[in-house]
């Protein structure tokens, strides 16, 4: 690992499978207003800063009343949900024990999710057995598509950009990721190969974390 000095996660979709239970509380609100949707409807809501999702959120579906009201409902079928469903991405643990386990590798989490919410996963499931930094869009100067949230955990860890490896999913964190200098692997558990290379074609496409721990072996 003699250039790499540090590893950036995402959080929902890339350590945690999580995207679906976002999916499935915007749906159960939905259902409050008589509206239906189907997955396809949320692609563009994926990774995306509270800041920005709930405005979007309303207005797509025409939904009128006050945000902090819809937020609170969205939140609490989420983080119902997160009691019996949340689970980690396939392989993630697998990956961390054979490649980040007992190097001196500095890890972090950098998620567009609020520290609220963050705490509420740290009930539900045992995330800090892997991660020790962890900034959430609460802490971040700039949210996620800025490069500023991943810049900024680079700052506090004491790395730089060419000596991190970021790890993302979607379409808001590979730009965030790929404004940086850092080197990108885009794992394919929300968008497809050909989606994430219109993003950047320089990122590492992942389509599970076999084929992470296969670059690490070939390339560290």
């Amino acid at each position: 690992m003699d250039n790499i000095k540090g590893i950036l996660f995402d959080m929902d979709g890339t350590v945690l499978d999580s995207e679906a239970l976002f999916e499935e509380s915007q749906i159960l609100l939905l259902k409050e207003y008589g509206i239906t949707a189907s997955s396809e409807d949320f692609e563009e809501f994926r990774g995306m800063s509270y800041k920005d999702f709930y405005s979007t959120f309303m207005s797509k579906f025409n939904i009128s009343g006050d945000i902090e009201n819809i937020r609170e409902k969205i939140r609490t079928y989420l983080h119902k949900l997160m009691e019996t469903k949340l689970r980690f991405i396939d392989g993630f643990e697998d990956f961390y024990n054979t490649h980040i386990k007992n190097t001196d590798l500095k890890v972090g989490l950098v998620t567009n999710t609020t520290r609220l919410s963050y705490q509420k996963i740290q009930s539900c499931i045992n995330i800090d057995d892997y991660f020790n930094y962890v900034q959430t869009v609460t802490e971040s100067r700039e949210p996620k598509p800025s490069p500023q949230a991943f810049l900024q955990a680079m700052e506090s860890l004491s790395i730089n950009e060419k000596n991190t490896l970021i790890i993302e999913d979607s379409k808001t964190g590979l730009l965030s990721a790929s404004a940086t200098k850092a080197k990108v692997i885009g794992i394919t558990t929300s968008l497809n190969e050909v989606q994430i290379k219109r993003i950047n074609k320089n990122i590492i496409i992942a389509n599970s974390y076999n084929d992470i721990s296969t670059y690490f072996k070939n390339n560290y």
